[in-house]
């Protein structure tokens, strides 16, 4: 009986904002993950990103697809001609940035023998991929990665008519109940991490030394992109409380900041000089390797102030045996269990963030214990394993009769 060739799977990563966010790192685990003798994987960007060479020596074909460019001459326009050229405009960039862009994508998976279309964020996205794998007879499915506030009826109408939507967490299910958008279809799989993935390259030590931290100094750090909702203005308020006892503390804040996240950089960095606590912070920027500065950390910290979809920070710190204190919204309280495999306290609570870090750093014990169950409760529950197999069983569902 002759070998079946392996089904062609097509990825799309929509973020194009710049900054390498966990999308990026959960897609590259599960196509990275796949059994290759049963799904090849074939992913597409919008944008150059510096994880583009780990998918490339993951030997994952990846595809860097332009942007589509609209029109915006009637938003220069002045005088009684703006108004009924803004809705000439419209249909143009309709037609450009959905019509077309569907069309040009069914020919794509024709071309290329493309059998399931597996978009990589949202129901709110993505659009022209679900109309082009519908006009071509494709299987598509897509994560949801969003805790949303509303979704549109575009949204509703192509989300019910996938043949999955994924959602990363019970969180992100409800909050789709909730908002009106509870299909028949919804799944929640768990992102996943393999704790062999987290190679530390630059030793501590060395780190320390390049940011001029000293041997007696304990190491607070955040791991995320610098914006107002990860709650970064929040650890700073903590951390102005805990030097107060505990003065060798340092925090360490690792993460991009996109362009529009500009104004809120500076406003802590204000923030700080005015609690005269600018030696306490450090800022690393982006940093590809993040569990070199795992390692370094003696507690890290999940700080989001609106509910958090997910929050893969708190797997990589679980794989390190780091102890974690998260908010406790979203999706947080699923993967760690107060007082067991991590503490938890309320969004935007620096009072309480700040009992929380100064317990763990004055209890070593404590911080060993939690850092070493939470460890163990990531090899039960959040193994990419489980993330790629329920995925693969997915696959199956959808062409495994008829491939």
């Amino acid at each position: 009986m002759a070998r079946r060739k392996p089904v062609r799977v097509l990825y799309c990563e929509n973020n194009v904002d710049g900054t390498i966010g966990g999308s990026y790192f959960s897609l590259l685990y599960l196509a990275k993950g796949l059994d290759r003798s049963r799904f090849e994987p074939i992913v597409v960007f919008y944008t150059e990103h510096t994880l583009l060479s780990a998918f490339k020596d993951a030997k994952i074909e990846t595809i860097v697809w332009p942007q589509t460019r609209f029109f915006s001459f009637a938003s220069r326009m002045r005088g009684p001609l703006k108004t009924p050229m803004l809705v000439v405009q419209k249909a143009l960039n309709s037609v450009r940035g959905f019509v077309l862009p569907a069309l040009s994508r069914a020919w794509f998976l024709v071309r290329r023998n493309i059998k399931i279309v597996h978009l990589n964020n949202s129901v709110l996205g993505n659009h022209d991929w679900m109309l082009a794998a519908r006009l071509t007879g494709r299987k598509c499915l897509t994560h949801e990665r969003g805790i949303n506030e509303r979704y549109t009826g575009l949204a509703k109408y192509f989300g019910s008519r996938l043949d999955a939507v994924i959602c990363i967490s019970d969180a992100v299910k409800r909050n789709m109940q909730e908002r009106g958008a509870g299909f028949a279809n919804l799944k929640t799989i768990y992102n996943g991490l393999d704790p062999a993935m987290m190679k530390v390259r630059t030793p501590a030590g060395e780190l320390r030394a390049r940011h001029g931290i000293e041997p007696e100094h304990v190491v607070v750090g955040m791991i995320g992109n610098i914006r107002a909702w990860k709650g970064q203005e929040t650890v700073v308020r903590a951390i102005d409380i805990v030097r107060r006892t505990c003065p060798n503390v340092r925090c360490v804040f690792v993460g991009d900041t996109s362009p529009q996240d500009r104004e809120y950089e500076r406003k802590l960095h204000e923030e700080l000089a005015a609690r005269g606590i600018k030696e306490h912070v450090i800022f690393a920027g982006y940093q590809r390797n993040v569990a070199d500065y795992l390692m370094m950390f003696d507690v890290v910290i999940h700080a989001s102030v609106l509910p958090e979809p997910f929050g893969r920070v708190l797997l990589e710190a679980m794989a390190c045996r780091k102890p974690v204190i998260g908010a406790r919204a979203g999706a947080v309280p699923e993967i760690l269990e107060d007082g067991e495999s991590g503490l938890t306290f309320p969004p935007g609570d620096a009072e309480h963030l700040a009992v929380a870090i100064t317990k763990l750093i004055v209890d070593r014990d404590e911080a060993r214990r939690l850092g070493d169950n939470g460890h163990d409760r990531l090899m039960r529950e959040f193994h990419i394993n489980r993330n790629v197999e329920s995925t693969e069983r997915i696959y199956e569902t959808l062409v495994g009769a008829a491939h």
